[in-house]
């Protein structure tokens, strides 16, 4: 029976030690996805490619999003859900109101943001994206 009381209070120990260093580390890596990024991408059921600039900045559990392509800015917010970052997004054209909201789902490499996948709401087809981070090595 002791032995088994050894056992429980090791075992209780090293999962202590793991929750203080290995999950303030993965928090650590969600916020390493902050900065700014260079984006590149390509319409739905579009061969020309598009290019803009996008910031993501921590805002509490959740990530806010600036893409600028040419001069529409398109604002969303996201979530990190292991490696995978997924925002909703909308468009705000001055004097156009609103645009068609959306949905983006990207990779997440070495802690960047990489490839993404994306639609508005009501397509029936995908766009692409791209994103290098510009601020970091």
């Amino acid at each position: 029976m002791r032995m088994v009381m050894i056992d429980l209070k090791r075992l209780a120990f090293w999962g202590l030690a793991f929750c203080a260093v290995v999950l303030p580390a993965l928090s650590v890596r969600a916020q390493a996805i902050e900065g700014t990024y260079e984006i590149e991408g390509q319409n739905p059921s579009q061969q020309r490619t598009y290019k803009g600039e996008a910031q993501v900045k921590r805002t509490g559990r959740t990530y806010s999003v600036v893409w600028k392509v040419g001069q529409t800015p398109q604002f969303g917010t996201g979530v990190v859900v292991d490696k995978t970052f997924a925002v909703v997004f909308q468009t705000f054209s001055p004097g156009s109101g609103p645009g068609r909201p959306g949905i983006v789902v990207f990779t997440i490499e070495n802690d960047r943001i990489g490839q993404g996948i994306w639609t508005g709401i009501g397509q029936q087809d995908t766009g692409l994206e791209n994103w290098t981070a510009t601020d970091r090595p």
